[in-house]
């Protein structure tokens, strides 16, 4: 029996344009970079490529909003994010059954985290492959979705961790050249170094740039 992919995102501050009252969440294209599994097309949120490029026809999915408080989050997620999910979930033959939402205050300090990094490693389940998106929210929150991350890998049951993704907007770019880019090697990253500590290497960072296919100082 396959895993059931879950997959975890952030969802935008973004709210009107002052001058125009226009939405300022647009739908924008994003080139991907090191892994063309993440080829799509239009989109406001980079965890949408990340769907469609990972779940296939049949498959059971899971998609957990992180909501943070505030009209502009709100509508976002209304207006946008449940009609994207909703739209290729139906499109590409997904068993789906709605949007889970982790809700988190306004705020940037440690109990905000520490609580939603409790409510995240507390959605994921025994038995899943995980996919992230980091592109939107504060500063600390792509920080948590890692420690969670982390958390369900080492401690959860038979977890894996498919792709976590970061989607570039380039805001000063005419050709607009975003970019949706593949992170998980940093997150696996932590397991190497993990291990490398356990087994006391005696040369970690040569290790470390040898599997890297650095090279040395």
């Amino acid at each position: 029996m396959s895993k059931t992919k879950a997959f975890i995102s952030t969802i935008p501050f973004q709210g009107k344009d002052k001058r125009t009252g226009e939405d300022m969440l647009k739908a924008v294209h994003y080139e991907p970079k090191g892994n063309t599994r993440l080829a799509y097309g239009s989109t406001r949120f980079p965890i949408i490529p990340v769907i469609n490029g990972y779940a296939e026809k049949g498959d059971r999915i899971r998609v957990v909003a992180i909501l943070t408080a505030g009209e502009n989050y709100r509508h976002n997620y209304d207006e946008y994010f449940t009609k994207e999910v909703s739209e290729l979930a139906a499109q590409n033959g997904y068993e789906f059954d709605g949007i889970e939402v982790i809700t988190t205050p306004d705020s940037e300090d440690i109990e905000t985290q520490l609580k939603l990094f409790a409510d995240i490693i507390g959605i994921i389940n025994d038995d899943e492959e995980v996919y992230a998106c980091i592109t939107y929210g504060t500063k600390p929150t792509p920080i948590v979705q890692f420690l969670a991350l982390n958390y369900a890998y080492k401690l959860k049951k038979n977890v894996s961790i498919g792709c976590v993704a970061y989607g570039r907007f380039m805001h000063a770019d005419p050709n607009n050249n975003n970019g949706l880019y593949d992170q998980t090697a940093l997150f696996y990253m932590d397991s190497i170094v993990n291990k490398l500590a356990d087994i006391k290497a005696p040369d970690p960072e040569t290790a470390i740039r040898a599997m890297l296919g650095i090279g040395g100082y």
